[in-house]
Formats: structure tokens, C-alpha cells, sequence
């Protein structure tokens, strides 16, 4: 019987024999893993399949190659589309075998290598590589768990490279924004690459970004103005708020990458395979599996503006980008009617009024006050009444009345946590000494001994969070400061430029405001809280001090009646 017509009569699934220099129908395939090899790659995996077919008189019928994509990136059509290609044809029929340079061009997965072995005995054809021959199912399996070992320690070997390039000061990963290479050749003619030095003219877009951020502009904002500016982003194109803008999973973005302070940081995180869609997922690690070095010659940010960009960004830290987002006019959110106590809202394009009217509240209050109006009468009150210099002294004399009760308290807290703290300790320190002197059994003591010791860590934390209270003091000249910063800020509201970044200091200033029917006639009469940290921050200069209680941080100023 004729070898054809034994392979008729085999059941389909069942692999055929296949004798050599015999006319089999063969379809080559071939891969490479990363953008990062060389392309030839494939042609040379070819030429070396096609001269093996010739050498044993196999027909080549097709040839399915993947450019780029892993071994384990899976075995579906969108994953490697042409390893789903070549499947789909040999299971068409009339394919006799896959030939390849080696098991791990077919697949770097013990998973996805059993399941094409599979599909392939089903369709009734083989897989045979140059290295190892027909691929059987004891081979496959063996080489199938190396190839995936393989895979998992080249990545291991390369993480180990990448620290051994930051603790030498060198950049293991792109090139960040700021920065240019600084690569040479050593005194063996070997390349040192990841060497990076400061970019002069980046570096300044850098620190305005910064300074923009702690004025108050939005990440937004931001790009807007430098693509106004001209100024090509990164990647060559247009700047993105998303360019700007912290990324809390993968711990990039431009604000917080510390490389900007002189840190080079690596493994923040890790690239997790998901095992259905085979897709890379970030994780973040945790700051201990960080590696750190310090490149100081790298710094672009100093560490004053540093912090401030960090405490903005701790601000918005969880805050829905709704209530995020800036807010569309100057006093958007901070007016409330007098009547009902219901929100201020802009009614039309052009007036305000009373937002729980329209819905039912009952509210009598039925003015309205255009947004001109509304805006000129609050920036008055606040510049004629609540924002005087001489009333300003008034402010800090409450303050330090405050500060001096909130120090006493604090000194007397102080001293209880101390007693309790020496306490603690003296107790655990006899309990100690009770065990050590074998005055009974550990398990006695046991409870004693853990109750001591949470009190005495409690009360050292406690006494750790006390902390003095600052001070404000009013210079003497600060009046005449004083008013100068205020008629800048009005300057500033005056110019469409530095509205915006004048805009939220002026919003600052503000705890809110109250519009209630003028009894006299038409129109309302508008009061103004504001918030007394704020305005000793702009009068002395300095950082706003805690907020006090609700009675000192609202201090009202009157706006002239209409």
C-alpha cells in the first residue's frame, strides 16, 4: 500500500508520517520579539527554513511571519496575527507541517505552546524546528517550560542591569523632557550610554511650568499657553495636559518627576501580563522597591517651588475633576442668598439670582445683579473695607489673643503627654526587669507588658504631633506694603494676562457672599466674609497660618449699598 493512500485512510487528528525527501506540504513562520532587534531577523529565519526545505525536497505553500510582537503575547488574531493566520490555514487543510528556526519563535508561553501543538495534531500536521526536529509532545513541553523560563529570566537579568545603571548615575530609560545625552566612549572604545546633562532651554520651560502651577494654573491652562507660545512639547508635537499632569498609577508626569530635584528614581513599577487579553498592565511598586540615587548635577526645580507644586498636587489628590475644574466666573460658588441660604447661581448670560428660587424652596428673594455689577461691587468692598491696612492690625491682635490661649493649651497638653509618656516607660521598664529577675512566669506578664508598651508609643506620637503655633507679627511699614500689594492685585484683575493667575488669589480671600433684597429699593445688598488667614497672608507675606475657629475666620466687610 502506497503512503498516500495510507495517510487517506488515518483519521483526521491524528498526526501523519512523514518521510523525508517526500513532497511535504510545508508553511514556514517566523518572529521577532521588540522594535528595539533588527528586522533582518525574519528574512535570515527564513532563508535558513527555505534552505532546510530544499535540502529535503519539502514544498513550501506559504510563508506567516510577525514583526515586533512577543512569544507571549498570545495566539489570537488581534495578539499575533500572523501565528492566527497560519493556524487558520493548516487547519483549512492540506498542510503537513510548520517549520520554524525554533520552539521559541512559535511561543515564549507554555500555555499557548501546548494549545498550537494541539491545534496543529488535530488539523494532522507536525511542527518541526532546525534546532530540535519534530517537535513531540514530552519535547514540546520540556522546551515549551524552558522558552517561558528563558523570557522570565531575561527580564529578571535586565532589571538587575538597569540598577546597576542607576547606581552608577546613569539613566536606564528614555530621555526625559529637560534633558539631552551626554553619551561617550570609554577608555576601552566601549559606548557609556544613559549619561544625561541639563537641556538649558528645556530646563526654563520646566521651571515656568512649575511656577505656573504653584500661581494657581491649571495643568490645562498651562499647555494652552505654550502651544500659544510656540513651544513644541516633548514629543515634538503639541504640549497635552496629560504631558503636565501627575499619572497616580504609573507615578510619571512632569510635576512629580523627581529627576527634576536631582533624584534618579527606577522600578516604581512593575509590568504585570493580564492571562486572557495578554495585555501589559502598570502596577505600582512600593516606594521600599524604589532604587534612588542622587544626581544633584541634574537638578532644574528648586526645592522651595518643589514643595509648593507637591502641596497643590496633594490638594487636588482625589478631588473629582468637576469640582477640580477652575471655576468659569471670578465668584463661581461662593455667593449664597440671604433669604434661603440656597446658592447664587448665574440665571442667564449675563445675571445672577437665587439658585433654590426655581426649584420650589419657597424663597422670596427674586433679584437679580448682572455679573459686571457683581464683580465691580465685591472687588470695591474688599478694597475700601475688609481689605484696609489699618484694619488688618485689628486682624493679627485677634490672632495673637488666639495663638496665645491655642500656646497655652498646647504647653499644657505638652507637659501631660510628657508625665504620661515617663510613666509608661518607667512601668515597662519594671515589668522588664520583673521577667528578667524570673519573678514569674512570661505569660503573666504577658499582657501587662503589651498594654505599657502601647501606651507609651501612644503618648510619644501624641507628643510628636504637638507642635508650636506660629506667630504673626505686624511690621511696622507693612501698611504702606500692604496697600501696594493690593493695588497690584486690582491691577492684575484689570489685565486679561495676569487675571488669571490674580483670579484665585482674589477667590482666596473670600469665605463667601451673601446678596439679600435691598430693603430701600431696588437691587441687593452684598456682604462679604472673608477669610482672615488669607488676608493676613497677603498683608505680612507669609504662608497662611491653620485656620482658627469659625467666628475669627469669617470677619465681614460691608459693601456700599446700591
Amino acid at each position: 500500500m502506497s503512503l498516500k493512500r495510507l495517510r487517506a485512510l488515518l483519521p483526521r487528528g491524528t498526526l501523519q508520517p512523514v518521510e523525508r525527501n517526500e513532497d511535504v506540504r510545508t508553511v514556514i513562520y517566523a518572529r521577532f520579539s521588540s522594535q528595539l532587534q533588527n528586522s533582518r531577523s525574519i528574512d535570515d529565519q527564513i532563508a535558513v527554513c527555505r534552505e532546510r526545505a530544499e535540502r529535503e525536497g519539502w514544498q513550501i505553500v506559504d510563508i506567516f511571519t510577525d514583526y515586533a510582537i512577543s512569544g507571549a503575547a498570545g495566539i489570537s488574531e488581534a495578539q499575533r496575527p500572523g501565528l492566527a493566520a497560519l493556524l487558520a490555514r493548516v487547519e483549512a487543510g492540506g498542510i503537513e507541517q510548520v517549520l520554524a528556526e525554533a520552539t521559541d519563535r512559535i511561543a515564549r508561553h507554555q500555555g499557548d505552546s501546548f494549545a498550537i501543538r494541539e491545534r496543529l495534531s488535530f488539523a494532522g500536521a507536525r511542527l518541526f524546528t532546525l534546532s530540535d526536529g519534530e517537535v513531540t509532545d514530552i519535547s514540546g513541553t520540556f522546551k515549551g517550560l524552558m522558552d517561558a523560563q528563558f523570557r522570565k529570566e531575561l527580564g529578571a537579568k535586565i532589571k538587575r542591569g538597569q540598577r546597576g545603571t542607576v547606581a552608577a548615575g546613569r539613566s536606564p530609560a528614555g530621555l526625559a523632557y529637560g534633558y539631552r545625552t551626554a553619551n561617550r566612549i570609554d577608555e576601552q572604545g566601549r559606548p557609556v550610554r544613559g549619561l544625561r546633562v541639563v537641556h538649558d532651554e528645556q530646563a526654563a520651560i520646566v521651571r515656568r511650568i512649575f511656577e505656573e502651577y504653584a500661581s494657581g494654573l491649571s495643568p490645562v491652562k498651562i499647555a494652552e499657553r505654550l502651544n500659544a507660545d510656540g513651544i513644541t512639547g516633548p514629543r515634538g508635537d503639541r504640549w497635552r495636559a496629560t504631558t503636565i499632569r501627575p499619572d497616580r498609577t504609573r507615578g510619571n508626569g512632569l510635576l512629580q518627576n523627581q529627576l527634576y530635584i536631582g533624584r534618579l528614581i527606577h522600578n516604581r513599577t512593575s509590568k504585570v501580563v493580564e492571562p486572557i487579553s495578554r495585555k501589559t498592565r502598570i502596577r505600582p511598586n512600593p516606594p521600599d522597591a524604589w532604587v534612588i540615587e542622587e544626581v544633584p548635577h541634574l537638578r532644574i526645580v528648586e526645592q522651595a517651588l518643589w514643595q509648593r507644586v507637591q502641596e497643590g498636587l496633594r490638594r487636588h489628590s482625589g478631588i473629582p475633576p468637576a469640582k477640580a475644574r477652575r471655576a468659569r466666573h471670578m465668584f463661581s460658588g461662593l455667593g449664597v442668598c440671604g433669604s434661603c441660604g440656597g446658592p447664587w447661581n448665574i440665571k442667564t448670560a449675563k445675571f445672577w439670582g437665587c439658585g433654590s428660587r426655581q426649584e420650589g424652596s419657597g424663597c422670596t428673594n427674586n433679584r437679580l445683579v448682572s455679573t459686571d455689577s457683581y464683580e465691580a461691587r465685591v472687588l470695591e468692598g474688599l478694597r475700601e473695607r475688609m481689605l484696609d491696612p489699618e484694619l488688618v492690625s485689628i486682624f493679627v491682635k485677634e490672632y495673637h489673643e488666639e495663638f496665645a490661649r491655642r500656646a497655652a493649651q498646647t504647653r499644657r497638653d505638652s507637659t501631660q503627654l510628657q508625665r504620661r509618656h515617663a510613666e509608661a516607660s518607667r512601668k515597662l521598664e519594671r515589668l522588664v526587669e520583673a521577667i528578667a529577675s524570673g519573678a514569674g512566669e512570661f505569660d503573666e506578664f504577658k499582657g501587662a507588658l503589651a498594654k505599657a508598651r502601647a501606651e507609651r508609643d501612644q503618648a510619644a506620637e501624641q507628643l510628636a504631633e504637638v507642635e508650636a503655633l506660629p506667630v504673626v507679627a505686624l511690621h511696622p511699614t507693612i501698611a504702606a506694603e500692604y496697600r501696594r500689594q493690593v493695588e497690584e492685585l486690582h491691577v492684575a484683575l484689570a489685565d486679561p494676562e495676569a487675571r488669571i493667575q490674580a483670579v484665585p488669589a482674589v477667590r482666596n480671600l473670600i469665605d463667601r457672599i451673601v446678596l439679600t433684597p435691598n430693603p430701600e429699593g431696588r437691587g441687593v445688598l452684598i456682604q462679604v466674609e472673608g477669610r482672615l488667614a488669607a488676608i493676613v497672608a497677603l498683608a505680612t507675606g507669609r504662608e497662611a497660618p491653620p485656620p482658627l475657629t469659625a467666628k475669627l475666620e469669617r470677619v465681614k466687610g460691608i459693601e456700599p449699598s446700591s
